[in-house]
């Protein structure tokens, strides 16, 4: 009876947790479609200003992109997008998202200590078809776990495989637009959970099925292969909240190796 009753509240989290991924999945592929990421062409970085305040800094312009062909170059700073004081480098794509793609933007900007305006025309982000397909393959690993759990759900680690095909289904699923707004950032934290959640689901399903192997009949040892996934989520959500500071030489390192690669 007890047993029973487990697998009915499982059953009905697990419903209403489906349900909620598969709504805001659908709702963040409709997104995909009609939103366009403004770009300008200029990865911003913040760097060390005088009196020990910040500035906006371009590291790197990409050719032929909008704010070349304004006159951008490395090492500018910025100060001003349309009015608006740039005081972080985050406050660049919020306010493109404002102005929209395909529209011009007046940035003041700094250079050699000398202070002049220029106009942007600000582009958009080319899709990448291979997130249109990940669709398919979110939508392919929910129906797999649908067809297992409900034709075999008081089977052995039925339930553990069908949150596994879940958590696979929100990885595939849940892609980051840019527009900056709440549900965009559920979106985005709920990729990158499932991201570092999924492996290790697999690995304990490989670990347990069809019996647990002697060494892991321990709860300790079982919570140890979700301990890597755990560190990296708080080391994440210190990194994106802004407790954890990551270096500018990371930064201009990532860019680098991105630079040799084209």
């Amino acid at each position: 009876m007890l047993q029973e009753l487990k697998f009915q509240v499982s059953t009905a989290v697990l419903t209403i947790l489906t349900l909620a991924a598969g709504v805001s999945a659908v709702i963040n592929f409709q997104q995909q479609l009609r939103f366009r990421l403004p770009d300008d062409g200029v990865t911003w970085i913040d760097r060390a200003g005088p009196g020990g305040g910040s500035v906006v800094q371009a590291l790197r312009v990409v050719p032929e992109s909008g704010a070349a062909n304004a006159g951008l170059r490395a090492a500018d700073i910025l100060r001003k997008i349309n009015g608006l004081k740039i005081d972080k480098a985050l406050y660049v794509p919020q306010a493109l998202v404002r102005i929209g793609v395909w529209n011009k933007a007046d940035y003041a900007v700094e250079r050699g200590g000398v202070e002049f305006k220029t106009r942007v025309i600000v582009a958009e982000v080319k899709r990448d078809p291979a997130v249109m397909y990940q669709y398919l393959v979110g939508v392919g690993y929910l129906i797999i776990g649908l067809f297992v759990y409900f034709r075999r759900g008081s089977a052995q680690k039925a339930r553990h495989f069908y949150v596994f095909c879940l958590v696979s289904f929100i990885f595939s699923a849940f892609h980051y637009t840019g527009k900056l707004n709440g549900f965009d950032s559920v979106i985005l934290f709920g990729n990158v959970a499932a991201g570092l959640l999924a492996p290790t689901l697999f690995l304990h399903f490989c670990l347990t099925f069809p019996e647990p192997r002697e060494w892991l009949n321990s709860k300790l040892r079982i919570a140890l292969l979700y301990l890597p996934a755990t560190v990296l989520m708080i080391v994440y959500i210190g990194c994106s909240s802004g407790i954890i500071r990551v270096d500018t030489p990371l930064v201009e390192l990532r860019e680098r190796l991105h630079s040799n690669r084209r």
